[in-house]
């Protein structure tokens, strides 16, 4: 898949079939929310991630990403990583393990 596909329409694509899915708005950026609460938002050209666990530090070895600090301020949020989007090809994968944090919760 070319670079340009990964983008946060093809993401939110990968779960049309999914009732308990929908876009919205976190915070004035577009996001995705499973039964409420959001998984997956836009910030920039990156995707941040609501991970716990395994996938969350997996998802912090990726070249470029990090914890997610929306401010600027050293104020991250502790279960959001941040992946730039060099490394699109990943959000795919990412956005699932997120979506299946969350619900859970």
């Amino acid at each position: 898949m070319a670079l340009e596909e990964h983008t946060f329409e093809a993401i939110a694509a990968q779960f049309a079939g999914d009732d308990e899915v929908a876009e919205s708005k976190w915070f004035g950026k577009v996001c995705l929310k499973v039964n409420g609460k959001a998984f997956v938002v836009a910030f920039g050209g990156d995707l941040a991630f609501k991970l716990t666990g395994e996938e969350h530090a997996a998802a912090l070895q990726i070249e470029g990403a990090h914890l997610f600090d929306p401010r600027g301020q050293g104020k991250a949020f502790k279960d959001w990583v941040q992946v730039p989007r060099t490394q699109a090809a990943r959000w795919g994968d990412l956005a699932n393990a997120a979506r299946n944090f969350v619900a859970q919760g």
